[in-house]
């Protein structure tokens, strides 16, 4: 079988810096401005060009390295250089007013960085509350995955998958909850812990789904998360792993690798839990499927069915979401 791991923006990391190169451009801008100063007999042209770099700076660098640069600036901007032509009051104020905007520019953004990075940082620790990193073997289990967001740039789903031993045999549960953003991963969350406490008090698969759907329809209903619905596949591997039997609440059936063999697992599907068309019951009878030493079970979420090629067309193996 095989799990998911959740990465971050695409492989990007909070707080991630900003390459000495780049950094040093301001530098390099001031070189190049001063030596513009020297030669350019226009002090317009020239004043306009040494009033890029803190400009430059700002984008880069902190408001006291921006600082810096601008005070060097100013320095070869007043300064009485024999060979170049000097800058008027007038000429100075304004360059200096435009170095003390910089400045502030570079301290605006400064603080818009720490708090994105905190929003981020927060963001990723919500997304691995509901998609932890599986250790590589749970029981006679080997576990493996991969999960990728539909969004660039986002991180935050309703994804969701663990893999825990119970007293019935190692069980794991794939969910997907409607919508995005921080209400559906706190959805996500909540089903996580009931599942957890679920598997270690009922003997079948039926009676965790009827946990799982009391509580997202009782939560939803006194408001402490919104009005959604999940899918979610259920899966119960016997002690000695020569059997698994699954429960789809409205999720995709997985795929049985055997050999060079694929097979798609024929599951005659619950509705998906949180639909409130009538009272959560416990559903009997999960399919059992034979489970040999060599196979291997893939589920994935829906993402995997919808993703699009580059043409536009179906491509069942581009995943966009959660595979197992």
């Amino acid at each position: 079988m095989a799990s998911a791991r959740a990465t971050f923006l695409g492989g990007l990391r909070p707080a991630t810096a900003i390459p000495l190169w780049v950094r040093l451009l301001p530098l390099v801008a001031l070189f190049g401005a001063s030596f513009f100063l020297l030669f350019q007999p226009d002090p317009l042209h020239a004043g306009i060009a040494m009033a890029v770099v803190p400009v430059l700076a700002a984008f880069v660098l902190g408001p006291v390295w921006t600082g810096a640069i601008a005070v060097m600036a100013l320095v070869v901007v007043a300064a009485p250089i024999p060979v170049a032509r000097r800058f008027a009051v007038d000429d100075i104020v304004v360059v200096g007013i435009v170095f003390a905007t910089a400045i502030g520019i570079s301290w605006i953004r400064q603080r818009f960085e720490k708090g994105l990075v905190t929003v981020l940082s927060v963001s990723e620790a919500a997304q691995r509350a509901v998609l932890p990193d599986l250790p590589e073997r749970v029981g006679d289990l080997a576990c493996a995955g991969l999960y990728h967001s539909a969004q660039q740039g986002a991180s935050i789903g309703g994804d969701l998958f663990d893999v825990r031993p119970s007293p019935y045999g190692t069980r794991l549960i794939l969910g997907d909850v409607q919508g995005h953003g921080l209400d559906v991963v706190g959805a996500a969350s909540m089903l996580l812990s009931v599942f957890h406490e679920a598997i270690l008090d009922e003997a079948d698969l039926g009676g965790v789904a009827w946990r799982l759907e009391r509580r997202i329809l009782e939560d939803g209903a006194h408001g402490y998360i919104p009005e959604l619905f999940a899918s979610v596949l259920l899966a119960e591997f016997s002690d000695e792993c020569d059997e698994v039997r699954l429960l789809s609440c409205g999720h995709p059936p997985p795929l049985l690798l055997r050999g060079e063999r694929v097979e798609e697992v024929e599951l005659k599907t619950a509705p998906v839990l949180g639909l409130r068309l009538a009272e959560p019951v416990r559903h009997r009878g999960p399919a059992a499927v034979p489970f040999e030493i060599d196979a291997t079970l893939l589920a994935f979420s829906d993402g995997l069915v919808e993703a699009r090629d580059a043409e536009g067309g179906t491509t069942r193996w581009r995943s966009t979401s959660t595979g197992w």
